[in-house]
């Protein structure tokens, strides 16, 4: 829980600080972001899933900082592609900061019948 609450908190002090209030947008997003994913995921009793979203939010804090964008980055690979290790790639590769995207199938990613698209 304290792990929890020191991330929350960074969050919105990030984004009340965020580039010295230069992008006022951007700042409201990662906010409103920050409300809305903890309020969703504040009852989750799991000890494993709560890792898991704690990790994503760290992974969301580092990309944020690193790229300068507080914006989801989407990530996909070439349909049929075979990478050296000779798998073929999936349509869709889920990076662990977008979970919360995937669960709330926000992006229309979720497949009708078993839960998983593509």
């Amino acid at each position: 829980r304290r792990v929890v609450l020191r991330l929350y908190r960074d969050i919105l002090r990030r984004g009340k600080l965020w580039k010295n209030n230069q992008a006022p947008e951007e700042s409201s997003y990662i906010l409103e972001e920050a409300r809305k994913l903890f309020r969703k995921n504040k009852d989750i009793n799991v000890r494993e899933k709560t890792l898991e979203k704690i990790k994503e939010g760290e992974a969301r804090v580092e990309l944020a900082k690193h790229y300068g964008n507080p914006y989801p980055r989407m990530y996909y690979a070439q349909p049929g592609v075979i990478y050296k290790s000779g798998n073929r790639a999936k349509t869709r590769i889920n990076p662990e900061y977008m979970h919360s995207y995937y669960d709330e199938d926000e992006f229309g990613l979720r497949d009708e019948k078993s839960g998983d698209k593509n």
